[in-house]
Formats: C-alpha cells, structure tokens, sequence
C-alpha cells in the first residue's frame, strides 16, 4: 500500500487517537478539527489558532505531532478524505459484513481486503504508541502484585493472550469470565495491583465500572482503547490508544473496529516483551518452569 495513500486514506482517524496523548494546547485543536473537518478545508491558520486559543506556532506543531508536513498539506489531506467519505455516503444501498466487506466482493477480494486492513492496523499501531506510556505501563506491571484484567466480547482474546504471557512469566493474574463474579473481584485490588481495562469503544459498561472501583480501591488503572474521549480514559492512569479503522468520516463512538482485536493483540505483546526484556532472568525462570508444567499435555 503506497504511503501517501494510506495518510490520506487515516488522518483524522490519526487525530482521534493520537488526541490522548497530546498536551491541552494540541488537544484543543484536534477537538475542533474532528467537530467539524469540513470547517478545516478554508480555515487559516491565524483563525484556528484563535477558535483553539493557541498560538499559530502551536498550530504548526500540532501539524507535525500528526506528521504532516504542512498546514496547507493538513487542509488538503482533509479535503481529499471527506471527499473519500462523500464517495461512500453516496452508495447508501451498500452495506458491509466486516470492515469494508460487501456482497460483491470475491475470495481474491476479501483476501486483499482482510490482509491490507490487518498490515494497516499492525503500521498504525506501531507509529501510534507513546514510548513514555509504555514505559510507564512496563513499570506499573513490574510493582504490581497482581494484574486484574476486565474486558468483554472480542477484547476477550487480548485478555486471553496477556494471561498467557504474563503468567508464563511469573505474573500473578486475574480474571474472571462471569460478569458478576468480575465486578467484585475488584474488591480484592488494592494500592498494590494493577486494573487493567480493555475496551476498543471505551464504552463497554461492565469494563469502564470495573476499572472505576479498581481505582477507588487504590490500585493503578491501565486503559487499552481506541478513543480518548471515551468513560473508560477517565479512569485510567495509564492509557495505551490503539487505531480504530472505521469509515473516513463520523463520530468514532458509534463503530467497532473488527480489526481492533488485532491492535490490542499487538499492544499486549510489547508489553510482555519489555516486562521479560527488564526482567530476563526472572522470565527466562518462569518461561522454563511453565514449559515443564505445559510438556505434560503433549504427546
């Protein structure tokens, strides 16, 4: 997939997830710029900056923390993205079984299409985490007594994956898949654990109470989402904001990225990798224990 294309296919999805990691200058103006992009196309710098109560160099800054070149550049991405979104509105008999998947579309097709939105998911993800948040995330894990984890529908296989990891590694975890017995789990957190929430939406219900009560417990709160402006980011410490691939334009509360799973998958394993690269001894230890343990369910 040719570089330009795949910027000018994502930038304000860009924006939407890259806003949580950005100071509240830059975050001012990624709000206004994803209220109304079509606004974006004839503002002048000088008018944004006043609509954000920046400065114009501010401005220019959040151009680049979203590595585009230029604000003239940044107003044609935009241009030509609503434009894209106003192609697909225009066909509203069109209707998708996953991701951009339709009723026309043959094996070749979904193979390209499935493949091409998973090597995009795994790009974004990698250009989108804040170094500085894994770091303290990595940090988080290591004090932490215990790692509760809380998720729901296809968030499950993240969670699935981290307790593999973490526990092979000597990780005490905890998880538990009925709803009522999870929600009061979170009574046995404390100052010492770690509550981690995994939710593409942020607005997963049962996800978002249960990171809340961890917190009130005491214990430190990680978020995996895709957007930061979502309930779950308000209690959370630490947040870790994967791409969400939806269409070019609309609020990105009312979609669900069915590539999510993929970033969180992705998210999980640095995460491990950094713990067992900070702690090799102790992995290398734990990794050779569980290996005994797992070799007597194999012929």
């Amino acid at each position: 997939m040719d570089s330009s294309t795949d910027n000018r296919q994502s930038i304000l999805m860009r924006i939407r997830w890259k806003a949580g990691y950005m100071n509240p200058a830059l975050r001012r103006i990624a709000d206004r710029v994803l209220k109304a992009p079509e606004e974006i196309k004839s503002i002048s710098i000088k008018d944004l900056a006043l609509q954000c109560d920046v400065s114009e160099s501010t401005v220019t800054r959040f151009v680049r923390e979203i590595e585009v070149p230029s604000f003239q550049q940044f107003k044609i991405l935009i241009a030509e993205e609503l434009s894209q979104g106003a192609a697909v509105v225009q066909r509203p008999s069109e209707r998708h079984v996953y991701e951009d998947i339709t009723a026309e579309d043959d094996v070749a097709s979904v193979l390209s299409k499935v493949a091409a939105r998973y090597a995009m998911t795994v790009s974004d993800t990698r250009a989108g985490l804040a170094e500085g948040q894994l770091e303290r995330a990595v940090t988080a894990i290591e004090e932490a007594d215990v790692l509760g984890f809380f998720a729901m529908g296809a968030s499950l296989i993240c969670v699935e994956n981290a307790l593999l990891r973490f526990m092979r590694v000597g990780k005490r975890c905890l998880f538990f898949r009925d709803l009522g017995i999870r929600q009061i789990s979170t009574s046995t957190l404390g100052p010492k654990s770690l509550a981690i929430g995994v939710s593409n939406s942020g607005r997963t219900i049962s996800t978002v109470d249960s990171l809340q009560q961890a917190k009130l417990r005491g214990a430190t709160t990680l978020a995996i989402t895709s957007f930061p402006d979502s309930p779950i980011v308000r209690h959370a410490d630490i947040c870790l904001f994967t791409p969400t691939i939806t269409g070019v334009v609309g609020p990105g509360e009312y979609h669900e990225s069915m590539v999510s799973k993929i970033a969180q998958l992705q998210v999980v394993d640095v995460l491990y990798s950094l713990y067992a690269v900070r702690n090799f001894g102790s992995a290398i230890e734990g990794l050779e224990r569980t290996s005994d343990v797992t070799a007597l369910t194999r012929y």
